[in-house]
């Protein structure tokens, strides 16, 4: 289970049946504190920007029980393990958008604070010497109250946003090892919903979607190696209501989340650390975390959107045993992405408008300038031995 309940992203890559470092042999608990990013950029002209971006502060708490795979068989997943993992987190939600007066764009604030409620379980049952049965359900969803303000004074409040995004993931699977190596293949469904609500406008989307992953993993003496790849698609019932006459909107419409993951660890006798890298896209008819002021405004006038995200995302593990039964844990990720908006107007009437996101952290970031700033989060934690440490 990687670092995906401590992270703001909701869509991104789930880490249900591997990619983590190995777990503690016997009975363990571990607490943490993550911060974490998720922001979108878009630009307008040369020096016009909107930002918008929610950033979640987590408190992480699990307890598990794990035994290593006999005989050097596998690379480094138990081959027997119970695993519970929770995650809470207060976040802050800030847009903005300066006035051009001259240009005619007016100004547009959004401020706003929620919460995300994150679960992780985890099943492992040995089948014969060298298999083992998975079983693995997630839930990560966020929720938040916007105050918006478009084109007023300070303080001067325009309109109230319920916003809402959750995915929550199934999956059951089958891995089986080799001495040094092992594979993994598993069915994953996922129940991705969104919601967006505004007194002009309201989006409510949910659906089930199905795929797969596949794993492998092998260590040759202190190195490990991991290949990961997942895909879900279908399609999603979609909701939408919009001023003047909030007629209804209804369609279904395709969803699609995928990832592919690289990641190398090395092992010294205190420490280990591991390094993945992670290319994920995902296609969804809404938008549910951080939408820009534009969007707000588009959504209001009776626009609907189609969202394309592709993203590339590094974390960095590092985990230290100050005795056998204490272990510090510290992870970093930092992520870049570039997201298509496309906004069709649902009467048909004004042209089809697309709008270049940038994800990317608050403090930079821009067409001339494509790296920027990345999306940033951190984790802090440790992991304790409940009894004897083995």
């Amino acid at each position: 289970m990687g670092p995906d309940l401590v992270n703001a992203c909701i869509f991104c890559a789930g880490m249900l049946l591997g990619m983590d470092l190995q777990p503690r042999n016997g009975l363990g608990a571990e607490l943490g504190f993550s911060y974490a990013t998720l922001a979108r950029r878009y630009e307008i002209g040369d020096v016009r920007v909107d930002t918008s971006d929610v950033t979640p502060k987590f408190l992480l708490a699990g307890i598990g029980w794990a035994r290593e795979a006999p005989g050097g068989l596998g690379a480094g997943t138990p081959e027997k393990e119970f695993r519970l993992r929770i995650g809470f987190a207060t976040s802050h939600d800030e847009q903005e958008l300066k006035a051009f007066p001259e240009e005619d764009i007016e100004r547009i604030l959004t401020d706003g604070t929620g919460r995300y409620e994150n679960f992780a379980l985890l099943a492992r049952l040995p089948i014969g010497g060298r298999d083992s049965l998975e079983i693995a359900g997630e839930r990560r969803a966020h929720k938040a109250t916007d105050l918006v303000n478009i084109g007023g004074e300070n303080q001067t409040l325009s309109e109230v946003r319920d916003i809402s995004a959750e995915r929550n993931d199934f999956a059951i699977g089958w891995r089986h090892r080799w001495t040094g190596v092992e594979a993994e293949g598993a069915f994953r469904i996922v129940k991705a919903s969104g919601f967006n609500a505004t007194a002009n406008s309201f989006q409510d989307a949910s659906g089930v979607i199905y795929g797969g992953e596949a794993e492998v993993r092998w260590r040759p003496g202190p190195w490990t190696f991991v290949l990961h790849g997942e895909r879900v698609s279908g399609d999603v019932d979609v909701h939408r209501e919009s001023q003047p006459d909030f007629h209804d909107r209804d369609a279904s419409l395709p969803a699609t989340l995928s990832a592919v993951r690289l990641g190398v660890a090395y092992s010294w006798p205190r420490t280990q650390i591991m390094l993945t890298g992670t290319y994920g896209k995902e296609k969804l008819p809404f938008v549910a975390l951080a939408p820009t002021g534009t969007e707000t405004v588009a959504y209001d006038a009776g626009f609907d959107p189609e969202s394309v995200n592709d993203e590339f995302y590094g974390d960095l593990v590092v985990r230290y045993a100050f005795t056998p039964a204490i272990r510090m844990r510290f992870g970093m990720r930092m992520a870049w992405g570039d997201e298509t908006l496309t906004l069709t107007d649902s009467a048909g009437a004004r042209p089809t408008r697309t709008l270049d996101i940038l994800r990317r952290g608050i403090f930079g970031g821009s067409l001339s300038d494509p790296l920027g700033s990345p999306e940033f989060g951190f984790f802090l934690g440790a992991d304790f031995a409940i009894g004897a440490p083995k």
